[in-house]
């Protein structure tokens, strides 16, 4: 069973439209909305800023039946704390039951670095997202007040309203590490800008090893393609709105590039045939489907449509026109409420 999700994109969208759509996207046949939780965006000159909590709640109150999460945050206790996001979240599907989702990673310098002037070696940020994916699910599920000590975290805590459902947690992973990582602790993982050969013989291996290391079966969880989608019938168009999202190919970006106008400089230098090679660049619908299959036949078992399409309003009709029908006929699709991202 494969499900659908998409990511509006508030780094590039107004957050306002994105809050009018996300209904017309759950009716065109999406079960899951996600959307990144950054301060600055991945370009300057059609940038856009929104707070995650308020987006996700509001995406919430206008929709009906979709799940919806951040896709990822950080409870790495640089910008978010992990009880905060463990309340967050837990407040979230107090009032929407059953209809929420956490994704965390490990963070990125243009939103932690600027933040708070901190910014840990990729090590101790690895050792710092395990220890708080426990603490979280610990405020979650204890039943008394507890008291937390970890390397990072030192935390005297009791969660008086509880969420009814358990709230499924997905790992951002890059790299065979963080797949085993979260098969390990999570629900499963998500990777960005990731061919399907990595899913197939890197990532989805990894995954099934922390799995099994964990005494669960190595068949469930959720393996989840982010795939950078920007769709226009203009061909010179589609390929516009993937530009804006350049600098997703520049590994200095997540590490060490804190400014947004020189990631967008940058970015100017990536030659349009591996913008095409990386991203779901298409001008009908047919090509689009032909880029999921390619993930799903890897293996994924959830595919994000992160929307960098240069008019976002023509997504709904193509999704529920041409898109969604097809691969939902083919390869399955639960309603949200039962969808497959849930707790291993």
């Amino acid at each position: 069973m494969v499900t659908f999700g998409i990511s509006p994109e508030c780094l590039c969208h107004d957050v306002r439209d994105n809050v009018q759509r996300v209904g017309d996207l759950e009716e065109a046949g999406f079960t899951h909305i996600w959307e990144g939780d950054h301060t600055l965006p991945w370009q300057h000159s059609s940038g856009h800023s929104a707070g995650i909590w308020v987006t996700l709640a509001s995406f919430l109150a206008h929709t009906e039946r979709a799940v919806v999460g951040p896709m990822v945050i950080p409870p790495i206790g640089i910008r978010h704390q992990p009880v905060d996001v463990a309340i967050e979240m837990a407040t979230l599907a107090l009032l929407y039951p059953g209809r929420v989702a956490l994704g965390v990673g490990t963070g990125e310098a243009m939103n932690e670095k600027t933040t708070t002037g901190q910014w840990p070696p990729l090590r101790e940020r690895i050792a710092r997202l395990m220890e708080s994916i426990e603490l979280i699910r610990r405020c979650w599920t204890a039943d008394d007040y507890f008291r937390f000590k970890g390397t990072y975290f030192n935390s005297f805590f009791y969660l008086y309203q509880k969420p009814k459902d358990p709230i499924p947690v997905i790992c951002a992973a890059a790299g065979p590490k963080m797949a085993r990582n979260a098969g390990l602790v999570a629900d499963g993982y998500v990777s960005v800008g990731v061919p399907p050969a990595v899913h197939r013989e890197v990532l989805i291996p990894a995954f099934e090893a922390g799995l099994r290391e964990a005494g669960r079966d190595p068949g469930s969880g959720v393996r989840c393609a982010w795939v950078s989608t920007s769709y226009h019938p203009d061909a010179g168009r589609a390929l516009e709105g993937g530009r804006v999202y350049g600098g997703l190919l520049i590994p200095e970006a997540y590490a060490y590039i804190e400014d947004p106008r020189i990631i967008e400089q940058r970015a100017l230098l990536v030659r349009d045939e591996a913008l095409q090679a990386a991203f779901c660049i298409a001008s009908s619908g047919e090509q689009i489907v032909a880029q999921f299959e390619r993930f799903i036949e890897a293996g994924c078992n959830h595919i994000i449509w992160a929307d960098m399409s240069p008019d976002p309003a023509l997504v709904a009709r193509v999704c529920r026109d041409e898109v969604l029908p097809y691969l939902t006929r083919k390869y399955g699709q639960v309603p949200a409420a039962t969808a497959g991202i849930r707790q291993a």
